[in-house]
């Protein structure tokens, strides 16, 4: 089974909430979609190895963050030191919305992408990605928007964490 959710940061992560999920299976891990940009070094080394930081634009300021980045701006973001030190290549646009030099560096450079089935054709041959979706995969939010945070799911969540018997990270399925 495969969990993400998106938008976690030093401000918005209930950590608390991922070790009780911990406690409930212990085999549990999932891939979180963080922001870089609104994180220090001291809080991204907190978070357990079990969660697998994923790229999710630089600051998020809305769901447009990444639309029209051209190759120097998503260039930076993979160059950034705190991305190199704490996060895997993976990335998903903020609202999924991305440019077409997001997805070319991206495949230049070796990352995946998690992105909506809407865009394979425009996504480059080669480009790794993971498709949202399907019944083996959870993918929420750590507020409560678009009615799949973290509070807002919980008891169907526990009982998806309690009853999964594997668990992958993004990285380990992205083709």
């Amino acid at each position: 089974m495969i969990f993400d959710w998106d938008d976690f940061h030093e401000g918005n992560h209930k950590l608390e909430r991922f070790e009780e999920l911990k406690r409930i299976n212990p085999l549990f891990r999932c891939t979180v979609f963080a922001v870089p940009g609104l994180g220090s070094d001291a809080f991204w080394d907190r978070v357990p190895d079990w969660i697998e930081l994923a790229v999710h634009g630089w600051t998020h300021p809305d769901s447009y963050e990444c639309l029209h980045w051209d190759r120097k701006r998503i260039e930076r973001l993979t160059d950034e030191r705190i991305v190199r030190e704490h996060f895997v290549r993976g990335f998903k646009a903020p609202g999924w919305q991305i440019s077409d030099a997001c997805y070319e560096i991206l495949l230049e450079r070796g990352w995946w992408v998690a992105d909506q089935a809407y865009n394979n054709e425009r996504r480059p041959a080669g480009l790794k990605a993971h498709i949202v979706g399907g019944p083996d995969h959870w993918h929420g939010h750590i507020q409560n928007v678009c009615g799949n945070g973290l509070e807002e799911t919980w008891p169907q969540l526990t009982a998806a964490v309690r009853d999964a018997d594997s668990f992958q990270l993004i990285s380990e399925v992205a083709r």
